[in-house]
């Protein structure tokens, strides 16, 4: 399996569906791979946001005070569905300019991710069982410069190490997994067999979550002109990647600093607009400390970490834990001074570890956490708001910061079947308090996915 830069994203959402995938028959050389995947499982709460944590990633909506009760805090919900099921058709074709050619294409059946209706973060995706194209790229590889245009990964967003958990979306707190997909042009080029860096041009929104797309309508008296930006965003890296450490499986030592940056136009009703900065910067690592042994992962150790920084993550988000979807943005609205009711800045860190007790099973761990600085008038213009159906006040604007916890085993019983099992705990802090709630929410999940990879 070639594993270039600019595949290198679709190849680890579809690992180990690519490594054993078959040939077909087509105009070119066609690799057809994917998987089945079923979950089922269990979460303690059943709130707007906690009781879909199958597929939003679920933001705990206020525990109740002592002395009261609410049903979405009493009851918890069960999480059942096979949407995550997906497809990738790998395309080697002819030499064009003296690169290799080649094109990818990756769905799933999850709907649109996040959303219950564009533009809400309530409820389980729309249309879910209905196939959501991912990936859809052209690329030209040289030998040491790759150039990739259309959907893809952009560079900043989590180590990959997130594709082992059981629910993408839990640790980025929503949308699909850290990995931030956008239509965009970027080019990687290769200065020694470690050392890479790459630059590239994106659209003003991604296509993972419909909160960030043109399907999104206005909040109070501010229009998102996605279209109508002045510019589209650009992002860059500079990476080390070497072998030095030795590998376990695809993973072997990396460090990388990325980022974007780019502007967001709101639009308002007197026609007037305003200009508003965005930017991320990520910094990352992933280590092998005890590498595997002729092929042989029993007794291997894994450790990876990113840490970040954002603001204005209005349309794209950082997705290091998603602070574009919603509970850490605010949008203008028409108060006096809309300055005041800017995104907040925000910052993370993302913690992972595995630890392979044999060859085929192995236990992970994370730890995420985001923060975010909002001003007292973005706090008082959302606080109150309601979470969802359930009536919990669980409104994302007032949140500052959140933490999640999951921790599963994975075992491969052969180059097909996964079983896996895993538990989340995710907590949100809200402000201000509100009369009978706590200011802080929390829920557990326990899950359990079986793959069938082909």
């Amino acid at each position: 399996m070639k594993k270039t830069l600019v595949v290198l994203l679709a190849l680890f959402l579809a690992i180990p569906a690519i490594s054993y995938a078959g040939s077909a028959t087509s105009r070119w050389d066609l690799t057809i791979g994917g998987d089945v995947k079923f979950d089922m499982g269990w979460s303690d709460q059943s709130g707007g946001e906690s009781g879909n944590t199958m597929w939003t990633g679920g933001i705990p909506d206020r525990n109740p005070a002592a002395g009261f009760n609410q049903a979405y805090n009493k009851y918890g919900t069960q999480l059942w569905g096979a949407g995550e099921t997906g497809l990738n058709f790998f395309v080697k074709g002819p030499d064009a300019w003296g690169a290799k050619t080649h094109a990818l294409i990756v769905g799933d059946f999850t709907g649109f991710w996040g959303v219950a209706t564009a533009g809400s973060l309530k409820g389980p995706p729309a249309a879910y069982n209905t196939f959501d194209l991912l990936i859809a790229e052209i690329g030209f590889d040289w030998e040491n410069t790759s150039l990739a245009a259309g959907v893809n990964g952009s560079f900043f967003g989590q180590p990959m190490t997130w594709t082992d958990s059981v629910g993408w979306n839990t640790l980025n707190l929503g949308g699909k997994g850290g990995a931030p997909v956008f239509p965009q042009v970027t080019v990687v080029e290769r200065f020694t067999k470690e050392w890479s860096a790459g630059v590239g041009v994106m659209s003003p929104y991604n296509t993972i979550n419909q909160l960030m797309s043109p399907a999104t309508g206005a909040t109070a008296g501010a229009t998102q002109q996605f279209f109508q930006n002045p510019i589209p965003a650009f992002e860059g890296k500079i990476a080390y990647s070497s072998d030095a450490c030795g590998k376990i499986g695809p993973w072997q030592l990396l460090v990388e600093a990325d980022g974007f940056w780019g502007e967001v136009r709101y639009i308002f009703s007197n026609l007037d607009n305003k200009d508003d900065n965005e930017w991320n910067v990520d910094l990352k690592m992933v280590l092998p400390i005890i590498p595997e042994k002729n092929g042989n992962k029993a007794g291997a150790l894994l450790f990876d970490w990113e840490v970040f920084m954002s603001y204005g993550n209005g349309q794209i988000g950082s997705w290091a834990a998603n602070e574009g979807g919603g509970w850490l943005t605010s949008y203008f609205s028409d108060r006096a001074d809309p300055e005041e009711l800017t995104t907040a800045p925000a910052w993370g860190a993302y913690l992972h570890g595995a630890y392979y007790i044999t060859d085929a099973v192995r236990f992970n761990a994370w730890y995420l956490y985001t923060s975010s600085s909002p001003s007292r008038a973005l706090i008082a213009s959302n606080a109150f708001n309601c979470g969802g159906a359930s009536g919990a006040p669980g409104f994302e604007g007032a949140v500052t910061s959140m933490q999640a916890y999951a921790a599963n085993i994975v075992y491969d019983v052969n180059p097909a079947v996964r079983l896996t099992f895993e538990w989340d705990y995710t907590v949100a802090h809200y402000a201000p308090a509100l009369p009978a709630y706590k200011s802080l929410g929390s829920n557990n999940d326990w899950r359990i996915a079986a793959y069938y990879f082909f």
